[in-house]
């Protein structure tokens, strides 16, 4: 019997250390952000995008769609690309002198344990007021932030959006 219970608790433990293990390679961060960087080119009279976030929180986001597409590397770019757009599309909106503005997907790479996903906004005008949207993950994580940087010259404005506010309005000179 004692022979019988050491085998348990042997099993129990190689069990234990064994799932432990399994947790710390799949374990997610702890924090949920993504961030945006918007730069105001005069010259060009252009904004130039680029939105970063974790691959693994990009990764659930494309699988919610598609559950057999692999991102870094992808297992199918232009499926991936697309569903990437129409998320962000809907999720990410900027409004230039109150009207929304169409941009223009440029590409996506991954660095270490971001993905980076450039737009481009050709505008018609010069910018008097900038409004953000942005709920991207939103619909993930209940605890996702996301921060915009625009910079326009000299001028570097930082705004931190959540599932609370999730739009913010800018007055440029």
């Amino acid at each position: 019997m004692v022979i019988i219970t050491l085998f348990n608790r042997s099993v129990m433990f190689v069990f234990i250390i064994l799932m432990q293990s399994v947790n710390l390679q799949h374990k997610s961060h702890d924090y949920y952000v993504s961030t945006t960087e918007i730069n105001y080119n005069r010259e060009d009279n252009t904004l130039q995008i680029t939105i970063r976030m974790f691959v693994d929180d990009f990764e659930k986001m494309i699988k919610e769609r598609d559950f057999n597409l692999k991102v870094d590397p992808d297992s199918n770019n232009k499926k991936v690309n697309q569903i990437l757009n129409i998320y962000i599309f809907k999720n990410f909106k900027i409004m230039v002198n109150n009207k929304l503005v169409e941009f223009y997907f440029l590409g996506k790479e991954y660095k270490e344990d971001l993905a980076q996903v450039y737009y481009e906004i050709n505008l018609n005008e010069n910018i008097n007021s900038i409004t953000f949207e942005n709920s991207i993950l939103f619909d993930f994580f209940e605890n996702q932030q996301n921060i915009i940087h625009f910079k326009d010259g000299k001028l570097r404005k930082s705004f931190l959006l959540n599932t609370s506010i999730f739009k913010s309005t800018l007055l440029v000179e």
